[in-house]
């Protein structure tokens, strides 16, 4: 009876292995195919981000490119802000010469003009002169 139940035990050995080689087997036709799918993801993945990748470098040099120009541009403006403060500061000394310049030669007009009328350089005038009264009459209207 022992051996009855040695061959049954062996038996089942052999049915618990075959069972167990065949989900091994199973389990690794699915692995197989996950691994499977996931390559084939991978694959579309690469296509489509690798051009796209090619596009951003594209982009990339473009906005390098904008950014230079813009630099460029604005290194150009700085230039021309110094210069027209340049500008306006010879201008302004230019005018403010000028009008030294007439404010002097009025003047000296004007003393001209009152000397050759027949007051001195030096006399501006008497105080009803300056005044704008008749002689004789205060600056504030009473006598």
């Amino acid at each position: 009876m022992l051996e009855v139940f040695v061959e049954l035990m062996k038996g089942a050995l052999f049915a618990a292995l075959a069972a167990a080689f065949f989900v091994l087997a199973w389990t690794f036709l699915r692995l197989a195919r996950i691994f499977s799918a996931a390559e084939r993801s991978l694959k579309d993945v690469s296509e489509q981000v690798v051009p796209l990748l090619g596009k951003t470098h594209v982009t990339v040099d473009n906005i390098n490119s904008q950014l230079s120009q813009l630099d460029t541009a604005v290194g150009d403006v700085a230039d021309i802000t110094g210069e027209l403060d340049q500008t306006t500061t010879v201008i302004t000394r230019g005018v403010r010469g000028g009008v030294i310049g007439l404010s002097s030669a009025t003047a000296g007009l004007s003393r001209g003009i009152g000397a050759f009328f027949g007051r001195s350089s030096r006399d501006p005038g008497t105080p009803e002169d300056r005044a704008g009264g008749v002689p004789g009459e205060r600056p504030g209207g009473g006598s």
